[in-house]
C-alpha cells in the first residue's frame, strides 16, 4: 500500500483490518495465511518462506520403489509422501507444495527416476476418473520439470483412476485420502 493511501486512511480515521490485505497469520509464524503452505506450525518454529518447518525439509527422504523395496537402502522405513487434490481438480494447491519441496530435495540427492501415480475417489464415471488421475500426475510432473528444472525423462506418469483406494469411498474423509498422487522410485527405467 503506498504512502498516499496510508496517509488518507490515517487522516480519515478509517480502520482497515489486516484481512483486507490478506495479512492474517493465524499460526503466528510470520507467513501470511494466503501464502502459508503449512498453516498449523507453532510460532516458535523456524519456518521457510512458505511457512513450513525448515528443519523438516532437510530430513533424508526414503521412498518405496516400484518393486516394494525402500530407497535408498540406508532407510528402514519409507516416508509417506502423498500429494492431495481437491474434488475433481488436477491443479496442485499451494498447501501441497511442501511435499513438492521434499520431492525436489529427494531428486537432487538421488539419481533415480520417479513414477508419479495419480488416483481419484469413486465419484464420477470410470473413464473420467482415469483421465483425471493421469492429469493429476501430469500436473505434478509439469511442476517438477518447469518450476524445479528436472529432466522430463526422470518421470513416468501413471493414472490409476479409482483402482487403488487407501480410504473408504463411502465417507468424505476417505474420498479425500483417495484424491492423490504417490511417488515411487523406478529403478528399472
Amino acid at each position: 500500500m503506498n504512502r498516499f493511501w496510508l496517509t488518507l486512511l490515517f487522516f480519515t480515521g478509517l480502520v482497515i483490518s489486516p484481512a483486507t490485505f490478506a495479512w492474517n497469520d493465524r499460526d503466528q509464524d510470520g507467513v501470511p495465511d494466503i501464502k502459508d503452505a503449512c498453516p498449523n506450525t507453532s510460532k516458535d518454529v523456524l519456518v521457510d518462506a512458505s511457512g513450513c518447518d525448515k528443519s523438516r525439509l532437510f530430513k533424508p527422504i526414503c521412498l518405496t520403489t516400484t518393486d516394494k523395496q525402500i530407497y535408498p537402502d540406508t532407510c528402514i522405513e519409507a516416508d509417506d509422501l502423498t500429494l492431495n487434490f481437491e474434488f475433481a481438480k488436477a491443479e496442485v494447491s499451494y498447501s501441497q507444495w511442501q511435499v513438492l519441496a521434499q520431492i525436489k530435495q529427494f531428486l537432487q540427492l538421488n539419481d533415480v527416476d520417479l513414477c508419479l501415480i495419480g488416483h481419484t475417489d469413486s465419484i464420477g464415471n470410470l473413464e473420467a476418473n482415469q483421465r483425471l488421475s493421469e492429469a493429476r500426475a501430469k500436473s505434478v510432473m509439469r511442476i517438477l520439470v518447469e518450476d524445479y528444472g528436472f529432466e522430463p525423462g526422470r518421470f513416468i506418469v501413471r493414472g490409476m483412476g479409482t483402482r487403488s483406494p487407501i480410504g473408504t469411498n463411502d465417507t468424505p474423509g476417505g474420498r479425500t485420502l483417495n484424491r492423490r498422487v504417490n511417488f515411487l522410485v523406478e529403478l528399472n527405467h
